[in-house]
């Protein structure tokens, strides 16, 4: 009789604790850094000539207890000239509430070339509703860049649209 008292009572704190562990889990989950947006900006092509370039995107921190910097999510990319891939996120590093970096490789493209390249992206959020003050970097990789730095060069200015670092 007693031995079963002890058991269930075990057993009900085991359960208390799993249910503990998983509102953790899911409140965790809930707050989760993240970048999301649809922007507009001029950039450079292959040529040297200006074009508009659109980027949709959204990528959220997926937590591990090493480095905080697995992501997932997904980038679009189109521009003017007819250049078109996408990318699937696989880190995300969230500096503050206005920075980010998110990278990952293209999984499909226009151009095949760009097949299996990693993108490393970087924004930065001007608190602003709408465009202003945001800007975007990006820079195309052989290996996995990962999320450690910004992509070099000069950012874009965000001409139309929105990003979010939350």
């Amino acid at each position: 009789m007693m031995n079963h008292k002890i058991a269930s009572l075990c057993l009900i704190c085991l359960l208390a604790g799993l249910l503990v562990f998983a509102g953790v889990e899911l409140l965790l989950a809930g707050s989760a850094p993240k970048v999301t947006g649809g922007v507009g900006f001029m950039m450079t092509n292959g040529q040297g000539e200006e074009v508009r370039a659109f980027a949709e995107f959204e990528a959220q921190a997926v937590f591990d207890s090493v480095n905080n910097i697995w992501g997932r999510g997904w980038i679009k990319y189109h521009d003017a000239d007819g250049m078109r891939f996408r990318v699937d996120v696989q880190c995300l590093r969230v500096f503050g509430d206005s920075m980010a970096l998110f990278s990952g490789p293209v999984v499909s493209a226009s151009d095949t070339m760009l097949i299996g390249q990693y993108l490393l992206v970087g924004v930065y959020d001007g608190g602003t509703p709408g465009s202003k003050g945001d800007k975007i970097w990006g820079e195309f990789y052989d290996q996995d860049p990962g999320c450690y730095h910004f992509p070099p060069g000069t950012p874009a200015d965000v001409e139309s649209g929105n990003l979010v670092v939350h």
